[in-house]
């Protein structure tokens, strides 16, 4: 009798559901709250993970610890990040895999003023050109280089303080973020020009759902009720636009960091429009095998990885 009680409350803890274990997942987030995540934080607030008996923590990369040195340390259960990052994680042997390729688009640009000398591609040629260094100059420089177009690089800090005043010909910019604030600095959209990279054979796509190796191997349903849950997040966040704000004002104040309702509105309704379907009207998130080993090609191109990791080690099939 007394052999049969331990092996018997050793079944019954094995088979009991994930909350009643009080297993607490932790979400890594690349950058500090913004309405880029606002489907994680609108799912968690809205109890959609609890539904799904997860608990969800959301932590978050720093100016002084990147989620990249958090990856590295495995001391996490799900992360976001863009696809170009992954694939350079994955290379160097960090175990995380996609789950969902949530934002199959660029937002990356480049912005020009109209009427310059810089209104077309074939007019860099021999301008000086603002660009962030990392995964960020990998588009524009191999954009340059396929063109055969040569301008003088300089390298900024995700400011655009120097094409304000006029220091710069061509500036990068993300879509949702800093052209905004070259708009809200008193731009005009009709006297700039802007160079997608979606639009320009620079595609890449960017933030996707990833997950710790040994989880997906372990707990798949929890894997796959964690998709469901922040899909639904995001979709209902994009309808409730003013609850949103609240919750991104509220997380921006538990971060410490600034918050614009007209700044988080403008990049809220970008990723409506980045990771919605016009066809389908959904959020579709399947990575295509073309689209992986275009991204691995170029971060190959530039040396940023020494080879491709198998597409098919790369994803989690849900």
């Amino acid at each position: 009798m007394k052999r049969i009680l331990p092996l018997f409350l050793l079944i019954l803890i094995t088979a009991l559901p994930v909350n009643s274990q009080n297993k607490t997942y932790r979400l890594l987030l690349h950058w500090y709250p913004q309405a880029q995540f606002a489907g994680y934080y609108y799912a968690r607030e809205k109890g959609y993970y609890q539904e799904e008996d997860l608990n969800i923590d959301i932590i978050h990369g720093t100016v002084s610890i990147p989620s990249t040195r958090i990856l590295k340390t495995g001391d996490f259960d799900f992360a976001i990040l863009w696809l170009s990052t992954a694939v350079q994680l994955r290379a160097e042997k960090v175990p995380i895999q996609l789950l969902a390729q949530t934002n199959q688009n660029s937002a990356l640009l480049l912005v020009s003023h109209k009427g310059k000398g810089v209104d077309r591609l074939e007019d860099f040629q021999g301008k000086k050109i603002g660009i962030w260094s990392g995964d960020f100059e990998l588009q524009p420089l191999s954009l340059l280089k396929r063109n055969n177009i040569d301008m003088q690089v300089i390298t900024i800090n995700n400011s655009i303080n120097l094409f304000l005043k006029g220091g710069l010909d061509v500036c990068t910019a993300m879509w949702y973020n800093e052209y905004h604030e070259m708009l809200s600095a008193g731009l005009r959209e009709e006297d700039l020009n802007i160079f997608r990279m979606s639009e320009y054979g620079m595609n890449f796509p960017e933030d996707g759902i990833y997950v710790h190796e040994k989880l997906a191997w372990n707990r798949p349903r929890v894997c796959e009720k964690f998709v469901k849950a922040s899909i639904r997040g995001w979709m209902d966040a994009f309808q409730d636009v003013e609850g949103t704000l609240n919750i991104l004002e509220k997380a921006c104040a538990e971060a410490g960091v600034p918050f614009s309702r007209a700044h988080q509105r403008w990049m809220l309704n970008c990723f409506r429009e980045l990771l919605i379907h016009p066809r389908s009207g959904e959020i579709e998130t399947k990575l295509t095998p073309q689209s992986y080993n275009f991204v691995g090609s170029v971060l190959l191109e530039r040396d940023f990885i020494q080879s491709i990791p198998p597409y098919e080690k790369f994803i989690v099939p849900l």
